[in-house]
């Protein structure tokens, strides 16, 4: 009898990425029809110089740990299916009921400013601003849930995999795209969270590896990457960034729900007349200014083998739009400058096909 061939796979301890518990559940289900070992090590450190000698295989890690630490020499082409990325706020009430006045502590700037813009009346504080923070993320969440309890603060905002880290269930509430109730408050994830990437030398036979493979979120981490290497970095906390491939029929029905013609006819080739493919790519980026009063979005829905040049068409509108809100001008110039940009937007629009030229100048509400 053949014995079955085996790999090794590292994993580090839990530290609120969600990672190590990813890779637990892919143990317990094993869909590979060889033998893998999964074995934890102290650090991330320690695995990076394992792998590197050639004494395991892979090594488990968050694709933001990834960005933060890429190597030519190393390989990240097997991404698991994402997990949930929305952050969550652990709160008796959801955003909509927070009490006026009331203290929320978010762990992510771009989520304070999120929760500011939805509700202004609510003082949002990062944590080191509230009080002496503990330096690690899975103390940080004990010591809000402690402050939460005893009544200090209403509520704080977290990374969904930190949550799961709480000794005791408590009431969260999802702070999401709310694609399925537009009224509700709507928060952009950070950038890339949810995916567990396994890395690799670059020889590695990574097609072994098939059954655990998402295509689809391999691909959207990898467009999230390329929008956030477009960012300045001193810019990274401020800006939200999401992308999903996403089935055709999802994406229409949620268009007809919302009456948004406009997205349904952006599926449809200008060529063909059709609706061509089963999925599209759904991109969105966004910053806020620190009060929360003015933000500066690109949202696009295109087809996956439209994705390099799609992205790199929504980081130079979000460019061109930030430019001009950054600007110092005149009266009426910047309108001038604005009309210029959305000009140029409708062109692009009615040439392939994704806004009709008769419907220029009509009411986009008709109630306000």
């Amino acid at each position: 009898m053949d014995e079955k061939e085996r790999f090794e796979l590292l994993v580090a301890p839990e530290i609120g990425d969600g990672v190590y518990t990813h890779v637990k559940k892919m143990e317990d289900s094993n869909p590979l029809d060889f033998d893998l070992e999964i074995k934890e090590i102290p650090h991330l450190e320690s695995g990076i110089e394992l792998l590197n000698n050639g004494l395991c295989d892979l090594l488990a890690v968050s694709a933001n740990w990834w960005y933060e630490n890429r190597t030519n020499n190393l390989s990240a082409s097997i991404v698991m299916p994402r997990r949930e990325p929305t952050c969550v706020l652990v709160s008796e009430d959801k955003p909509e009921y927070l009490p006026s006045k009331g203290i929320v502590i978010a762990c992510k700037e771009i989520a304070r400013r999120q929760m500011i813009r939805a509700r202004p009346d609510v003082s949002v504080q990062l944590p080191h601003e509230y009080g002496k923070c503990p330096s690690t993320d899975i103390e940080m969440v004990n010591w809000l849930e402690n402050l939460r309890t005893e009544g200090k603060i209403d509520g704080y905002i977290i990374p969904r995999p930190l949550y799961s880290t709480i000794s005791h269930r408590t009431r969260r509430h999802t702070l999401g795209l709310q694609r399925d109730n537009p009224v509700r408050f709507r928060f952009v994830p950070l950038p890339l969270e949810g995916y567990t990437v396994l890395l690799s030398r670059t020889d590695f036979p990574t097609h072994k590896f098939a059954p655990i493979i998402d295509q689809g979120a391999a691909l959207s981490m990898r467009l999230e990457i390329m929008m956030l290497d477009s960012i300045p970095e001193e810019m990274h906390d401020r800006v939200a960034i999401f992308v999903e491939q996403r089935k055709v029929s999802t994406v229409l029905t949620e268009a007809e729900k919302a009456g948004d013609e406009l997205a349904r006819k952006g599926m449809i080739n200008p060529l063909t007349g059709e609706i061509d493919g089963p999925t599209r790519i759904h991109a969105i980026i966004e910053l806020l200014n620190k009060s929360g009063t003015t933000t500066a979005s690109v949202e696009r829905v295109f087809p996956p083998e439209e994705s390099h040049s799609a992205i790199l068409t929504v980081i130079n509108n979000w460019n061109s739009l930030l430019q001009i809100m950054q600007e110092e001008t005149i009266d009426g110039e910047k309108r001038g400058r604005m009309k210029e940009l959305m000009d140029t937007y409708l062109a692009e629009l009615i040439e392939s096909g994704s806004f009709n030229e008769e419907n220029i100048g009509s009411p986009m509400m008709s109630d306000f």
